[in-house]
């Protein structure tokens, strides 16, 4: 049996693979005991359509170029406007020019080469002969910047077409949603399709709701990559002395619209790193792949006066970003799944929250005053927030809470799954 799991699986963030192996996982499990005799193959299908090999390239249209499935030069120009159409659209408040903007965009990822043509063709190739799509989760409720809407639209379109059922496994809202504009009604029509049969959220319920309409009951439960642990086969480590710091690009809050740019976040890591070698702890700083994060460190480590082995070496795959977070005893980060990461490993953690979707996730957890909101960016109180997770350590039954509600995101269709699953051949002689 083919299940097809969709996500940003060959996004430079290598915390979202956490999701999809950590699903993987969970199915794999769960199935087994309803159904030893099934055998399952997952394949992994990049919503955003890039390939399989990803190249370290600079700029946004060189990026797509070397990167993207069938992407042509000859749609350059149009990309450029598409672009610059998305910038005016961020910039202005005024709602009727704001969906003006969005519906002409729309027009041009309709018509343009490499946008619905494209993705079509991706999602041919690498969804032929599945039996099951699942949309395995992270902040996909998203239109403004990242602009997930489109290709969660096509999946149900081609759903439809080959007669598939699709589930959306504990997704959550990222950035702005608002049901007046034009970018949640493409989500709307995206989990109202037909094919849709199941929806889950991991923060959000309400907007989560909102989209996926009054066909389902949309329950508050887990992010897979709880189940990173078993997984990954993560060995328990009693040798961590450092504290690992997770850093974040210089425009990560801007382009959300929040007024702290590069100079902000390298000031407030160096106070954090001056802060923690004043309490005598020993710290590293570290990333979850993304180059433009690499960047931020060397501007860190250069105000610093600090050699680079203090920023580890930038990961490419998901192992030694595992191995590094697995190293630590504890760490302060802005990203999401290295906090979950950390967390199935039994190391503590603190997150620099740049987006409410942090502060619920550590409500959903138990340890609320863990996410340190913006407003709370200041090193002494972060360092005194992470030694308090130091001492409190992580309890058994959080982490087994949040694990039973990432199995249940699963245990909710998985009779869907089963259904669907090819039927053996009757050998009896009569």
């Amino acid at each position: 049996m083919r299940i097809a799991i969709c996500g940003l699986i060959k996004s430079e963030n290598i915390g979202e693979l956490f999701i999809a192996r950590g699903l993987e996982y969970i199915i794999q499990k769960e199935l087994a005991a309803v159904n030893p005799d099934i055998d399952i193959e997952f394949v992994e299908v990049d919503l955003l359509g890039r390939n399989d090999e990803i190249r370290l390239v600079s700029g946004s249209i060189q990026k797509r170029l070397a990167n993207y499935y069938n992407y042509s030069p000859k749609g350059i120009a149009t990309e450029k406007l598409f672009l610059a159409l998305k910038k005016r659209g961020l910039q202005t408040e005024n709602k009727f020019i704001k969906n003006a903007i969005a519906r002409l965009r729309h027009t041009l990822w309709l018509n343009g080469i490499n946008y619905k043509k494209r993705l079509n063709s991706y999602f041919e190739e690498k969804l032929k002969g599945a039996d099951f799509i699942v949309i395995d989760g992270a902040g996909l409720l998203e239109y403004s910047y990242n602009e997930y809407q489109w290709p969660l639209l096509l999946i149900s379109e081609y759903a439809e077409k080959h007669n598939l059922n699709v589930v959306y496994n504990s997704i959550g809202r990222a950035g702005a949603f608002d049901e007046r504009d034009f970018g949640s009604k493409l989500l709307k029509r995206a989990l109202q399709s037909p094919a849709v049969k199941s929806i889950s959220a991991r923060d959000n319920p309400e907007a989560v709701q909102a989209c996926a309409g009054g066909a389902h009951e949309v329950k508050l439960l887990a992010d897979a990559a709880f189940w990173m642990k078993e997984a990954y086969q993560i060995p328990d480590r009693t040798d961590r002395t450092k504290v690992g710091i997770g850093i974040i690009r210089g425009n990560s809050l801007q382009g959300y619209g929040v007024d702290f740019g590069t100079n902000d976040w390298v000031n407030l890591f160096a106070k954090i790193a001056y802060e923690l070698q004043e309490r005598g702890h020993e710290f590293e700083f570290f990333t979850n792949g993304l180059p433009a994060d690499t960047v931020l460190g060397r501007k860190i480590l250069k105000k610093l006066k600090l050699p680079s082995k203090y920023l580890v070496t930038r990961p490419v795959d998901d192992g030694p970003l595992v191995d590094t977070i697995n190293g630590y005893k504890g760490i302060i980060t802005c990203r999401m799944h290295s906090s979950i990461a950390a967390f199935t490993m039994g190391v503590p953690s603190v997150i620099l929250s740049w987006n409410d979707k942090v502060e619920k996730l550590m409500e959903i957890i138990g340890y609320p005053d863990r996410a340190i909101k913006q407003d709370q960016f200041d090193a002494v109180y972060i360092v005194d927030k992470l030694e308090q997770s130091l001492s409190e350590g992580i309890a058994a039954e959080n982490l087994n809470a949040m694990k039973d509600k990432a199995t249940e995101s699963v245990t909710d269709y998985l009779h869907l799954i089963a259904e669907k699953a090819p039927k053996p051949l009757d050998t009896s002689v009569s």
